[in-house]
């Protein structure tokens, strides 16, 4: 099936060949097996193990992004360890697992650039106690925290501003506030060009339901009434 051989599945296979594939057709490919992983991050402890993983990776990927699930039950099922009930692991947002994968979209890159570092991470907070990147809220927050990061932005005013920009046509999100809090235009900016670069990631019809979806609305503050003191005539 020519798809999977554009994401180079036979060259994962023959680099991890404990993993074999489990079922494939035109709407996906399934791979289970044992996946080592040998890492240390400097100033943290070394990780010499072998998990028992299965991979659902869909055709639409990397629109679509895969579904890594832990087969082997050591990781714990809850949030403090990113990993959901059926055992599927929170992997980070979809933007920045997308922006890591623009150059290279291979399987092989999906687990160098996301899983490995995802594995490393938990499984150094289980046998340690700590995360050595240090770790991530959970929810809006978490979001925002890794906007910030990848975005080069602070606060989630920003971050939403930024993201409202990616939804609409350039020439209207150059009519912006720049995120950046420059105080200019986006369009009189030179950030647009760091925005724009994510503008070849998603579409903009992406950014304008994530947006609805993952954040709340920003709640301003009342604008205070001005009250208008009458003159005391002089007489």
């Amino acid at each position: 099936m020519w798809f999977w051989d554009g994401i180079q599945l036979d060259d994962f296979l023959v680099c991890h060949p404990r993993i074999r594939i489990a079922e494939i057709n035109d709407d996906k490919v399934e791979l289970v097996g044992e996946y080592h992983l040998k890492a240390q991050l400097v100033g943290s402890q070394l990780i010499d193990k072998t998990f028992r993983l299965r991979v659902v990776c869909p055709r639409e990927y990397p629109s679509k992004l895969p579904t890594v699930l832990d087969e082997s039950n050591y990781f714990p099922r809850s949030q403090e360890y990113h990993t959901y009930t059926n055992g599927s692991f929170c992997l980070g947002s979809e933007l920045k697992i997308k922006s890591l994968l623009h150059s290279d979209k291979s399987i092989t890159a999906f687990f160098g650039n996301v899983v490995d570092p995802f594995l490393y991470a938990v499984s150094h907070r289980i046998e340690f106690g700590n995360y050595p990147f240090g770790e991530l809220a959970h929810g809006e927050k978490g979001l925002v925290d890794e906007y910030e990061d990848i975005l080069r932005l602070q606060g989630k005013e920003a971050v939403v501003l930024a993201l409202k920009a990616l939804g609409k046509r350039k020439r209207e999100a150059n009519k912006l506030s720049c995120p950046c809090r420059c105080k200019k235009r986006l369009g009189c900016c030179e950030y647009r060009f760091k925005l724009n670069s994510f503008r070849m990631i998603e579409r903009r019809r992406w950014f304008r339901e994530h947006l609805k979806q993952s954040f709340t609305p920003i709640e301003r503050p009342p604008k205070k009434k001005r009250i208008l003191k009458s003159k005391s005539k002089i007489t």
